[in-house]
């Protein structure tokens, strides 16, 4: 064998060696992390999360003392249905996005998917950046199941969507049950309005020529900022990618079914806790404090947690519902206890039991990378394997 024939086989090894195979198909693993290097990354984390838990300690301390008689009598069964509540809610969330990927090709364990959930809660409750920084997470974690970057934002943007719509629908029912029907009105025009969107960004993405024009009219601006080449083969691989996903109506049904779950199990927690605490809430009530403090915090979205946004929000809407002020703090601090709080703690173990295993180089796969269901002939399945 010749000099330059076994060199390039070496490397091709190298740049093989970046990923695993499991039943045939290519599963990427992180570079191998130094133990120093990994000491370091965690200690500089539990160094800004000491600094923000912290921080959000101070800001509560005072909401906390005039709480303190109601929560030295917290009912344990009634904590123990909203924790349970809790996790029904974490759980669809995961099965939400799990269903999503499993439209574009993608069979992700069940286990992988709530766990990634649980992480992304905890980033996002405890890190500056809330919810950007959990959204950062989840993309790289999909990345190392071997998801595309079609599959990527189509989970993203279904999930939002059928999100958007849930909460309208909870939120329509809790000024119904209010007594403010004349609202419904306007929450069915707010669910038509979104779903015509996204059935015409549909057909947009399935008529990938029309895309093309203003793709490579970006394209060539980049080169010239740039002044280099672009990847207008790329570019055409992914609008074939994103033309070949076509989800079902029942995809639909059932992602609305766990987006609204999702809310519904969240709610639930809410309104278990105002138990808790010896509140009597009118369901309607929490219903519109519920949806008036998770509109506070996505208005918000740098905010851990939406931490002082969503709990002035809840507060302020149970006391008006009828709930005395103190009584509605400590309903708002056993809330946030539970999520984002335990759920954090949660997320935290998971998050450094991952980085463990890929400090010994085992990769963030879990033991059960997500395997592309598509026929290979498929441009879904040409894409499958696309790493950055």
């Amino acid at each position: 064998m010749s000099d330059s024939r076994q060199a390039e086989m070496e490397g091709q090894q190298d740049s093989g060696g970046e990923t695993g195979v499991l039943d045939g198909h290519a599963c990427r693993t992180d570079e191998f992390i130094p133990p120093v290097r990994l000491r370091r990354r965690t200690v500089l984390t539990a160094g800004v999360m000491v600094i923000v838990l912290g921080t959000e300690s101070v800001l509560v301390a005072p909401y906390a003392r005039r709480a303190a008689g109601q929560l030295a009598h917290v009912r344990p069964m009634w904590l123990l249905l909203a924790l349970g509540a809790e996790m029904a809610s974490m759980m669809a969330f995961a099965r939400l996005q799990r269903l999503a990927l499993g439209t574009g090709g993608l069979r992700v364990a069940l286990g992988s998917a709530v766990a990634t959930v649980f992480g992304g809660n905890a980033l996002g409750a405890t890190l500056p950046g809330g919810s950007l920084v959990s959204i950062t997470y989840r993309t790289r974690r999909m990345r190392s199941w071997g998801a595309s970057v079609p599959q990527i934002g189509f989970t993203h943007a279904a999930t939002g969507v059928l999100s958007t719509i849930a909460l309208v629908v909870l939120a329509g029912a809790g000024k119904t049950l209010a007594g403010d029907g004349s609202q419904l009105a306007r929450v069915a025009v707010h669910i038509g309005v979104i779903c015509a969107l996204t059935s015409a960004a549909l057909i947009l993405i399935h008529h990938a020529a029309v895309l093309r024009r203003p793709a490579n009219a970006l394209l060539r601006l980049w080169r010239r900022l740039r002044r280099g080449s672009a990847g207008k083969a790329t570019a055409d691989r992914l609008l074939d990618e994103l033309a070949a996903m076509h989800p079902p109506a029942r995809f639909w049904l059932r992602g609305f079914g766990f987006a609204l779950l999702n809310w519904t199990a969240d709610c639930l927690c809410l309104l278990a806790v105002c138990h808790a605490v010896g509140a009597r809430p009118a369901l309607g009530t929490v219903l519109l404090a519920y949806t008036a403090g998770v509109a506070a915090a996505s208005a918000m979205p740098l905010l851990p947690a939406g931490i002082g946004a969503l709990d002035a929000a809840l507060v302020l809407a149970l006391h008006h519902g009828g709930v005395a002020s103190s009584t509605a703090t400590a309903a708002d601090l056993l809330y946030r206890t539970i999520t984002p709080g335990l759920v954090a703690v949660a997320g935290w173990v998971l998050l450094l039991r991952q980085r463990r295993r890929t400090a010994r180089g085992q990769g963030p796969c879990d033991g059960a990378c997500a395997v592309p269901t598509a026929p290979s002939t498929s441009p879904a399945a040409s894409l499958a394997g696309w790493r950055r």
